[in-house]
């Protein structure tokens, strides 16, 4: 094979595109990858301006090339964009080299064009992601230093017990929304976070309801109250009692997220004379966070809560 049959070879297979055009911009070859790329057979490109590829803004983009080759430069990788068949824009990376004849003389150009349209996506993906660890970060800083600030305890340690369980729950609700990708995650699973700590077997508590996915602003919120409302439940309502057992249902519709939280196996119930920290930090998540009305009402058995959240505030 000789060395020119190689060299068409080579070109023919590489996953590159590489086109020939002259001066004029009129295309001479084209390889199988830049069909693959643009969508052009080479019988439809050959003998066709080259210009058939450019976007709009950037027409003026390759006859300033060619004026760049014909001053003798040559024009090493820069990245642009190309327009494929469809109509859909490629982002490519470019190098254009002068091609001469036997004599010298230049008669046209030859360009190796690679699409890096994933490999940017990749890029802005993994931008887009570090931006939201870095916020999603500062904003678990900041609900921890209020959970310091807010919590109160007799002793040093209930103190740290009940520190150390509400930012377990917190890193627990911020692993499992990074772990899709920070858009948010599921009710059933935020209900579990909260529960598991209280009720590691799940003998105690009924969860109904159908799939339901929060932001993760408001998965934060959700779950950080319905871990309160299970730690009430521990120390002082139905979780407290032998007997006693949690009914959460939830339901939805175009306006709004209604969530019911009833106890059961309790006697002589009484309103706490006090809100203390976890109905505080409900209302404050549930209804100043997410805008979402809260009816607490104690009734026999034990407490009987009505959420209703605007699902407008949910995506967040």
């Amino acid at each position: 094979m000789s060395s020119h049959a190689i060299l068409a070879a080579i070109v023919d297979s590489s996953d590159d595109a590489i086109i020939s055009k002259t001066l004029d911009g009129i295309v001479t070859s084209w390889n199988a990858a830049a069909e693959r790329m643009f969508g052009y057979t080479a019988e439809e490109m050959i003998g066709r301006s080259v210009t058939v590829l450019a976007p709009p803004g950037r027409e003026a983009e390759m006859p300033s090339i060619l004026a760049r080759l014909k001053q003798g430069e040559r024009v090493s990788h820069f990245e642009t964009l190309r327009r494929h068949k469809d109509g859909h824009t490629l982002e490519i990376s470019l190098s254009v080299s002068p091609l001469h004849d036997n004599d010298g003389n230049l008669i046209g150009a030859s360009k190796i064009a690679r699409d890096i349209s994933q490999h940017r996506r990749s890029e802005r993906q993994i931008s887009f992601l570090m931006q939201e660890v870095d916020h999603r970060a500062k904003n678990a800083l900041a609900v921890v230093q209020s959970i310091l600030r807010l919590t109160r305890a007799d002793t040093v340690d209930d103190f740290v017990a009940l520190v150390e369980g509400r930012i377990s729950a917190l890193a627990a609700i911020h692993s499992q929304v990074a772990s899709r990708q920070w858009v948010g995650t599921d009710l059933d699973s935020l209900t579990t976070i909260s529960f598991e700590p209280f009720d590691p077997a799940g003998s105690r508590v009924t969860r109904s309801g159908p799939q339901t996915v929060l932001g993760p602003q408001a998965s934060q919120a959700m779950g950080l109250a319905l871990y309160e409302l299970a730690g009430n439940a521990a120390r002082f309502g139905a979780l407290n009692h032998p007997d006693g057992h949690i009914d959460l249902s939830w339901h939805s519709d175009e306006e709004a997220l209604s969530l019911s939280w009833r106890e059961w196996g309790l006697r002589d119930v009484r309103p706490p004379l006090r809100k203390g920290f976890g109905l505080t930090v409900c209302q404050l998540l549930l209804a100043g966070q997410l805008g979402g009305r809260l009816n607490f009402d104690w009734q026999d058995g034990g407490l009987a809560l009505g959420i209703s959240l605007p699902r407008a505030n949910l995506t967040a």
